[in-house]
């Protein structure tokens, strides 16, 4: 699982470093442990004052007199990433000692009832969308810790919308790795009327923990969790109701100063099951009566995979530096009716295989569990620096000369509908993240935050230049609560240039107060805006980049998606509950109204009963249609734990 790293230069580079790092760290030391003289080793004489050596314990005496470290000193974040809470009541959650049914047994449970109120997220005066509901997360867990060489977790989890069941969107790109997307499960055959079945109550986590192997190293595999960093790439993304599962393994070297992570997982399997039921990702075939044939209407989703290292070092309480190298691997999927896999043919394969590697470093000085280490070098001021590359082959062909190819086909016999030469396009995208703060009297903060996710202006030549996030992000974490793109989360980390100022005030006695003003623009006026799910909000703001348009809006440019400015207060109530509550206001900028108000469009070729050429938007004409610049959401959620 880990070829991608072997043959990937820049990983082999940093993995090199990574074992210098480690060698030096773990044996460089031990030198001056030993000492040799010219006629050998110094051996000490025995001091007949010393205190007599403690016989130590073997393996089967050890494990008989365990008691979990957790028990006294807490949960550690392995064993916490399905929950949601903010530092203060997280904290309690974590030491309470009453869950403990004994010495290494911990029982646990989370449940999160949640309102949401959205109105307009679209800015579409003809539909402005307007949602109401209440939802639900609740988990129960059970921690098992019962030898230094082993510990596990088991979380079961049922999410719903009151009154029925949700399952994970299937409009999101990102689907594959929510909490029960791998369980959902259709009847067979779909095609003769077969319907899907969603898993709501399902396993979240079910990992087991094999810890004091060699170099002091620790293996993880199962269904988990991965959080790194500031899990703007990867995280729970527990802010959902469904949250984010992996499941595949990780080999963890974790000391004070360093940690070097390997991990693969499969998000996605497109498999046949068993007693009639397929995976819900899995290839559609219609069996013809009458000749027997069998043709695939719907190729399903490819099997896809996630695999990778993370890496830190923390030199005292100076900073911390993170290096990733990341892959995201998508397996090619045929289609029916192929040709050739030449150049000059059409491919035999839907998508050719797919491998987004995102090679990246962060750096911060919140070096005490990404927070400000107490009393520490930099006082009050926080910072965090990050920046992220991508390469690798998007799975696409596209033609090497657009001219060219159209003049070949119309002028050369037997070349019509035929490419006259392709090349495979390449992932060219960066991220790149400013965050700072303050913090005045122990209560005061205030902050700002700069996020520049690159776009493309044109998708269709041989380089994909947005920006692809991962699985996340979703939404912010703590302590810097809202630093993605706003609490509406209307927007994806994709062709993004987004400014974030943001003040946090914590109170003695009334909770804390968290406020955010959030500019969304665009980076490149030709490429989309980009909804949270990943996919391009096509035909909602001003853009033009050749993927499949063949209407264009008649108006000026606009690089504006949206304004945001949120509030929101969190009130820890004991020991067990807090309650928050929080909305925003949204206003459209001129990449949307630009778009929406446009009096005329233009066909590049016929479209419907419209002839190619200038046409009048009759909608916009007569005050159907056009932008509703305000927009609105509100939340309110009682969080509860022990």
């Amino acid at each position: 699982m880990f070829q991608f790293l072997i043959k990937n230069p820049q990983v082999q580079k940093f993995a090199g470093s990574s074992s210098l790092v480690l060698i030096f760290l773990v044996f460089g030391s031990q030198g001056i442990f030993a000492q040799t003289a010219n006629k050998g080793t110094v051996t000490a004489e025995p001091n007949p004052t010393a205190t007599p050596a403690v016989p130590q314990k073997t393996a089967a005496e050890e494990e008989d007199s365990y008691v979990s470290p957790m028990k006294s000193g807490g949960l550690t974040p392995d064993y916490t990433r399905s929950m949601f809470f903010e530092p203060e009541l997280g904290k309690k959650v974590a030491n309470h000692k009453k869950a403990w049914l004994n010495d290494w047994i911990r029982i646990g449970a989370y449940v999160r009832p949640r309102y949401e109120d959205r109105y307009n997220l679209a800015f579409d005066k003809s539909n402005k969308g307007y949602t109401s509901r209440a939802m639900q997360t609740s988990q129960v867990f059970f921690i098992i810790d019962p030898s230094p060489y082993f510990s596990a977790k088991v979380t079961l989890q049922d999410a719903r919308v009151w009154g029925g069941e949700t399952a994970a969107s299937v409009g999101d790109v990102r689907a594959n790795v929510f909490d029960a997307a791998g369980t959902t499960t259709t009847s067979n055959p779909a095609a003769a009327g077969g319907t899907t079945i969603p898993s709501q109550t399902t396993v979240r986590e079910a990992f087991v923990m094999l810890k004091k192997l060699p170099l002091d190293a620790k293996v993880q595999f199962g269904r988990q969790i991965l959080a790194y960093g500031d899990q703007r790439l990867l995280g729970g993304a527990n802010w959902t109701i469904n949250g984010l599962s992996y499941d595949g393994a990780r080999i963890m070297f974790d000391q004070d100063n360093y940690k070097i992570h390997f991990f693969g997982t499969k998000i996605a399997a497109n498999q046949n099951g068993v007693n009639g039921v397929v995976s819900a990702n899995a290839p559609v075939t219609i069996t013809d009566p009458v000749t027997k044939k069998a043709t695939v209407v719907n190729p399903g989703q490819p099997d896809q995979y996630i695999v990778g290292t993370y890496n830190s070092v923390t030199a005292k309480d100076w900073f911390t530096l993170d290096v990733y190298s990341i892959g995201l691997l998508t397996k090619k999927t045929a289609i029916a009716g192929a040709k050739s896999d030449l150049d000059l043919y059409n491919n035999s394969w839907a998508k050719q295989q797919s491998d987004l590697i995102t090679t990246g470093f962060r750096i911060t000085n919140r070096t005490a569990n990404n927070n400000l280490p107490k009393d520490g070098f930099w006082g009050a001021w926080d910072w965090a620096i990050e920046s992220a590359w991508q390469s690798g082959a998007t799975g696409q062909r596209n033609v090497k000369d657009p001219l060219l190819d159209s003049y070949v086909q119309q002028n050369i016999a037997g070349m019509a509908g035929q490419s006259y030469g392709t090349q495979a396009q390449k992932y060219s995208g960066s991220m790149h993240v400013l965050q700072t703060g303050y913090t005045f009297f122990e209560k005061l903060r205030a902050g700002f935050q700069y996020t520049y996710a690159s776009g493309d202006n044109n998708r269709t030549d041989g380089s994909n230049g947005t920006f692809q996030t991962l699985t996340n992000p979703r939404f912010g974490v703590f302590p810097y609560w809202n630093n993605v793109a706003g609490l509406s989360e209307n927007i994806d980390v994709k062709n993004l240039s987004s400014y974030n100022i943001n003040f946090s005030y914590k109170t003695d006695h009334y909770g804390t107060f968290y406020a955010a003003y959030i500019i969304n623009n665009k980076v490149q006026t030709q490429d989309a805006w980009y909804a949270i799910n990943g996919t391009a909000n096509t035909g909602a703001s001003t853009e033009s980049n050749g993927v499949g348009q063949t209407t264009i809006s008649v108006g000026g440019t606009g690089k504006n998606i949206y304004n945001e400015f949120d509030l929101t207060w969190m009130y820890v109530v004991n020991d067990y509950v807090s309650i928050w509550i929080g909305g925003g206001i949204l206003t459209a900028g001129n990449a949307v109204k630009n778009q929406r108000n446009a009096l005329y469009h233009y066909n590049l070729q016929p479209v419907g009963t419209e002839s190619a050429g200038l046409h009048l938007n009759t909608g916009v004409a007569t005050g159907a249609n056009g932008t509703a610049s305000m927009a609105h959401m509100f939340f309110f959620q009682v969080n509860a734990g022990f």
